[in-house]
């Protein structure tokens, strides 16, 4: 053969080996890329049928059903299984002294679909979905939250480990032995909450999507702990409001709303001499532990001798200063700082809601309205959502001005209800899985 006939051969065989390679990399590319798409549409289903097993499972956990059985989406490359003993959760709650009362401390189990890395699972009454070390939900969990009020059923899968797959029938059935069992309220434990704190922590493999959960239904605290698989949910106990002596402050405001928070604030003040207020000198003190204070401030005087006396209200945020003031503020009608000299002994009347205007110091005011309610509803919001009321006065003796533990106060205030647990409702509600 000469050296054009070999040439020709090798080109045919050369071309022959690049078009079965071509072939063969085609197929295991599309081979690939058809185990992706069956593996995703095998997932996308168990998402499906894993939210219909939760809207069925929560009928038997909340007492509206004896059982329920659902036939599960086909597991083809994957398979189901009941692992009840993953996932925990804790509610804890803390007062104000630092001692803790742990209500709930169990653990959620789960029903999963597992394919691979890719998992859709039922936990705590809802769905979630997760790809190696990220998580995120499809269905929430029966966590509800409104107008500071958590209603809580821990819903718990029991029952043995399981696994199935296929296209396995799901049966749910109560468990009657851990079911329905009352948490809080309960024996010495009563709803309104007042001061401390409200802490739901959940330790799972779908933390992650937990997280994402608290936040997008609440603005509280919310703590990730990687090492820990965990997350946990800070809510604030509101307290400090109502009636008071001045003599029980400070009071810790808790939950303080973003706006227009103040809806009373008032002041009677009796002196510790029956014959005057001699030396007056009284502040009342917002203070939040940072940069910011608010201070008003009543100085000496003598209000039932014909003196009319200044009010003046300070706030301060970290270098900036801004002063309200008004020379005659209290006087014996007509405002909203009234001493009433009629009786036997003169009483100061203070409202810090009312209207009575303390004009500006400077020229550019933070707020256009200078009555001192509008005011004191300026440097709640802006201070808030924990503020510490107290009282200060000068002078000792028995002419040292106010008497405390005899005079009184009352704040009644909004508050942030994102953040904010005042009624608290849990209950555990367990539920035996199987699927075969």
């Amino acid at each position: 053969m000469d050296a054009r006939g070999q040439s020709e051969t090798i080109g045919v065989v050369l071309l022959l080996a690049i078009t079965v390679a071509g072939v063969g990399a085609v197929v295991a590319v599309g081979g690939s890329a058809l185990d992706t798409a069956q593996d995703q549409s095998s997932v996308q289903r168990a998402e499906q049928s894993m939210s219909l097993f939760d809207a069925r499972t929560a009928l038997v956990a909340l007492g509206r059903s004896d059982g329920q059985s659902l036939t599960l989406a086909n597991a083809e490359r994957g398979r189901y299984e009941v692992r009840p003993d993953t996932g925990r959760m804790v509610v804890v709650r803390e007062q104000q002294d630092g001692t803790t009362t742990e209500y709930v401390d169990t653990t959620l189990g789960s029903v999963v679909y597992q394919n691979g890395d890719s998992e859709v699972a039922y936990q705590g009454g809802g769905v979630w979905r997760s790809r190696g070390a990220g998580a995120e939900m499809v269905s929430p969990p029966e966590f509800n939250y409104q107008g500071a009020t958590l209603t809580l059923p821990v819903i718990r899968v029991t029952g043995g480990a399981q696994s199935a797959g296929g296209a396995p029938t799901a049966r749910v059935t109560g468990n009657e032995a851990a079911s329905n069992r009352s948490v809080f309220p309960g024996p010495g434990r009563s709803n309104p909450l007042e001061n401390g704190t409200v802490t739901v922590a959940v330790e799972s493999d779908y933390y992650r999507g937990w997280a994402s959960f608290f936040r997008s239904r609440t603005s509280g605290n919310v703590s990730v702990l990687p090492d820990q698989n965990r997350v946990e949910l800070e809510l604030v106990a509101r307290g400090g409001g109502g009636q008071f002596t001045l003599s029980d402050t400070p009071r810790r405001l808790r939950g303080v709303a973003e706006t227009d928070p103040i809806e009373s604030l008032s002041f009677t003040l009796r002196p510790k001499n029956p014959s005057g207020f001699r030396p007056m000198d009284w502040s009342m003190v917002l203070d939040n532990g940072g940069d910011q204070q608010f201070r008003v401030h009543i100085p000496r005087g003598k209000p039932c001798e014909g003196e009319p006396l200044p009010v003046t209200a300070t706030y301060e945020d970290g270098g900036t200063t801004h002063t309200w003031e008004n020379d005659s503020a209290v006087n014996e009608s007509g405002t909203s700082f009234v001493a009433d000299c009629d009786g036997d002994e003169p009483v100061l009347h203070l409202d810090f809601t009312g209207n009575t205007s303390l004009p500006y110091e400077g020229s550019d005011p933070p707020i256009a309205n200078d009555s001192i309610g509008a005011i004191v509803d300026y440097a709640f919001a802006e201070m808030g959502p924990t503020v510490d009321l107290r009282v200060e006065k000068q002078g000792n003796g028995n002419s040292a001005g106010v008497q405390l533990d005899e005079s009184s106060g009352e704040v009644v205030y909004d508050s942030s209800g994102d953040r904010v647990v005042t009624f608290l409702h849990v209950t555990e509600n367990a539920v035996n899985v199987t699927v075969d």
